[in-house]
Parts: C-alpha cells; sequence; structure tokens
C-alpha cells in the first residue's frame, strides 16, 4: 500500500448522520518530513506502482471530478443559507458582511432537517427563516456561525457526451450514473478545510482535449470508494482550483478499458496547473512510518526525501542531482548555469534501476 487510509474515520463506511470529521494531521505531515533515503533498491520495488498510481490519478481526472463537486457545494451552501447580525446595534438583522453589523459580526445559521413554525409554509421542510415567510425554522439540527458538518448527495453525471451540448436537460440516473455522498466540515458559514465521503460507481466523462468531446472525443471514467481530502490552511471560500489539495483514495479507478483497483493513495495537486502531482509514497509496514514524495512537475521529476530534493526519471530508470564543476561553488547543488560562477552546472546520475 501506498498510503493508509484507516486515519480517515468512516471512509467506506455507514455513517452517523453528523460523523465526526477524518484526522488527515498526519498525512499532511508525512508530506511535509519525509523519513526514508531513496535508492536503487527502494525504485526497483516502488517505481512501476508510482508510475501507475500516477496515471490512474492524471487520467481519471478524480481530482477535477471532486473540486468541481465541492466548488458547486459551497455555492449552494452560500445561495441557500441566510446571514444575519450576531450582536452589537443589528443584531438578528439580515446582513452580507461584518460592516452590516456596528459592533457585531455577520454570520451565518443554518438549520439542518429544520420545519417551519408558523406562516404560510408552517409544517414544511427549511433551511433557514427565509424559507418561513412569517414564520420561523426551528427543529433539526443547528449549526450557529456554523461549526459541524453536513451532507452532499450527488448523482454524477454518466458517460453520455450529449451533457456538454447547450440546453441539455436530463436529469442524471444515480442507478445508470453512480453516486458520491460527501461529508464536510462547516466553518464561518462555509465549507471547511475537510471534505470526505463515498463513491458508488461514480461515472463521468473526461474529455481528451478542451472541455466538450468534440475535439478528441472522450475518456469514460469512473471511481468506486472512499475519498478524504484537505483543502489547506489558505480556504477561506473563493476559487478551490487555485489551492494545494491533498487527497486520500481507496478504491477502483477505471479509464475507457484500463482498470486502476484498489488503488490506496494520496496525492496532491492544484487544479489550474497542468501536469503537477505529487504522489506520498508509503512504504513501511507501520503507516505513515518510512515514506517519500514523487513529484511530477511539468517535464521534470523530482524525489523529495529525507536527504533532500533530486532529479529523477520513471522512464529512464535513473535518478540524478546537479552539481556545480569549477568555480566558487563547485560541489555545490545548481539548478541553473548562474548557480555556478565561473563553473558550469552538470547532472551527475546518483543510481539507476
Amino acid at each position: 500500500m501506498l498510503t493508509v487510509l484507516a486515519l480517515a474515520a468512516h471512509l467506506g463506511s455507514c455513517a452517523p448522520e453528523l460523523p465526526t470529521a477524518p484526522n488527515l494531521q498526519p498525512v499532511l505531515q508525512a508530506y511535509e518530513d519525509p523519513t526514508v533515503e531513496v535508492g536503487r533498491e527502494i525504485m526497483e520495488v516502488w517505481a512501476d506502482e508510482i508510475e501507475e498510481a500516477a496515471e490512474a490519478v492524471e487520467d481519471s481526472e478524480i481530482f477535477k471530478e471532486l473540486l468541481d463537486l465541492i466548488t458547486n457545494a459551497q455555492q449552494d451552501l452560500e445561495s441557500s443559507t441566510s446571514r444575519t447580525c450576531n450582536g452589537g446595534a443589528n443584531n438578528g438583522s439580515t446582513c452580507t458582511d461584518d460592516a452590516d453589523c456596528s459592533g457585531g459580526t455577520c454570520g451565518t445559521n443554518l438549520v439542518l432537517g429544520g420545519v417551519c413554525s408558523g406562516g404560510t409554509n408552517d409544517g414544511n421542510a427549511c433551511a433557514s427563516d427565509g424559507d418561513c415567510p412569517d414564520g420561523k425554522c426551528t427543529g433539526g439540527v443547528t449549526l450557529p456561525n456554523p461549526t459541524g458538518a453536513f451532507r452532499v448527495n450527488y448523482i454524477c453525471p454518466g458517460w453520455d457526451e450529449q451533457q456538454f451540448d447547450d440546453g441539455y436537460d436530463d436529469s442524471p440516473d444515480s442507478a445508470k450514473s453512480g453516486s458520491v455522498e460527501l461529508f464536510a466540515t462547516i466553518d464561518s458559514g462555509g465549507i471547511g478545510r475537510v471534505v470526505w465521503g463515498t463513491a458508488d460507481q461514480c461515472r463521468y466523462l473526461v474529455p481528451n482535449q478542451g472541455n466538450d468531446c468534440e475535439a478528441a472525443g472522450c475518456s469514460e471514467a469512473s471511481f468506486d470508494g472512499g475519498v478524504a481530502l484537505d483543502l489547506g490552511d489558505d480556504w477561506v471560500g473563493g476559487d478551490v482550483s487555485q489551492l494545494l489539495v491533498t487527497f486520500v483514495v481507496d478504491g477502483d479507478i477505471r479509464v475507457d478499458e484500463t482498470d486502476f483497483d484498489d488503488i490506496n493513495q494520496s496525492f496532491r495537486a492544484i487544479l489550474a496547473v497542468e501536469s503537477g502531482l505529487e504522489i506520498l509514497v508509503d512504504i513501511g509496514a507501520v503507516p505513515l512510518e518510512k515514506t517519500f514524495n514523487y513529484i511530477f512537475a511539468a517535464d521534470a521529476q523530482l524525489i523529495r526525501d529525507a536527504t533532500g530534493v533530486f532529479g529523477c526519471s520513471l522512464q529512464e530508470s535513473f535518478c540524478f542531482d546537479r552539481i556545480c564543476e569549477g568555480g566558487d561553488n563547485a560541489g555545490n547543488a545548481c539548478i541553473v548555469a548562474d548557480d555556478c560562477p565561473e563553473g558550469t552546472c552538470e547532472q551527475r546520475e546518483l543510481f539507476s534501476w
């Protein structure tokens, strides 16, 4: 196994109504502090698995499908919850930000499983007082300024290429297209940094070029299994595509006729950056005890281990570093020629397999 999902509580299991968010901090720490010194013997064993994991992630674009879903959920949350002043002179009044709440703060009171009490919608389901003209939204689970979690039930788009056409109005069928159930933490009225849940044979199309199937067709992709992800310290709402997101997946990925079964993997990606992928490689008997990072960055490949960062090539089966030959910085690590005044930056093979 390249990493472990036992740390992500409730992943792939029957979860309670509002389950506790999984603790992904040990996974995040493993990325920051690799513990293994990588050499020929390790790469002989792990190179093929690293390459297969990268192919499954990149070809399926599972990270894009999940981040699009989270973006939509955040937008739905923002549009469906009321914001009111908490404290101050305008306590209880509708607001858009703290500037509307002299001496107080603008927050969200979200009600899950609420029912209208009084008014024209008495007895109907509601999420906020705005759903209950002349009444109040009461009962259920109330999350003031909310902290807690909520559930998103998503029917996947399926493999019908017409979904990219303007005016396409077919409602997806979970029996044919599969579904995703996600739980998300809530922080200050929006989705918090941790999201987790399960996919049940979720089917979706991956355009081979561009954003639809017209140019070069689409690949039929699917995912079945558990997932957890961390949106990072900088997430406060807004554009998810710019974030470095840490994923943990455990399940089966399919792209056209290629099946990647039992993928148990953690990886990092930025949706807005093409060909950027960092894989956590876990090689110890004890989860997260012996790890290193394999990085795909544009046209380069890198390993970050306990000793530092150096170049590598899965295709050519060798790893290397760059050292200054001659000049004032002779023997020092370099990236470009300017790092070596009066000398040259030379590639040096470290090991092959």
